[in-house]
């Protein structure tokens, strides 16, 4: 796998499908999955789904996002994307050796590290959760919304608003 190379995962994927546990936790529904393998392999609780055909990068977002995008070479574009699109919350493994992470921390308006790790599936949403990405994961908000969200969950971990988030930067 490319992009991550002083740890190995395990596995063979840079794709990374969410447990159930995650939106139990969350305990609110999003409008659009953008990096989805298809509503009907995966839990996540989100009305409409971008495929990899459909290109989550370039076609339009609406409303509460979703995005767990590759873990690997390409996750600065979707998290700029997040950042613009400005109201959802993204899956990201727990890197803050690298230049993407510092460029989430300062465009989130608020990161969870989550306690523990995610035990992902391999893609069938009935398989057991195997998969395991190489390191922690957060989840990180963009919004007022997705921060409520993020910080009233069920998840286990810390909050962390970074210093630099979008609304302290606007003044308001």
């Amino acid at each position: 796998m490319s992009g991550f190379v002083h740890e190995a995962a395990v596995s063979n994927s840079v794709e990374w499908y969410t447990p159930k546990s995650v939106f139990d936790a969350l305990g609110v529904g999003f409008d659009l999955d953008v990096c989805s393998p298809g509503l009907d392999k995966t839990w996540v609780p989100a009305e409409r789904a971008l495929t990899i055909e459909d290109d989550g990068l370039t076609s339009p977002w609406h409303g509460f996002v979703w995005c767990n995008p590759p873990y690997g070479k390409g996750i600065d574009k979707w998290i700029s994307r997040m950042a613009e699109h400005d109201n959802g919350i993204a899956l990201l493994p727990a890197r803050p050796d690298t230049a993407w992470f510092y460029d989430m921390a300062e465009t989130a308006c608020l990161v969870k590290f989550v306690r523990g790790r995610i035990r992902f599936h391999p893609g069938d949403k009935h398989a057991p959760n195997t998969g395991s990405p190489g390191a922690g994961n957060v989840l990180a908000a963009w919004g007022a919304y997705a921060s409520t969200v993020l910080s009233e969950s069920d998840i286990k971990g810390r909050l962390f608003m970074p210093i630099r988030h979008k609304e302290a930067r606007n003044g308001r």
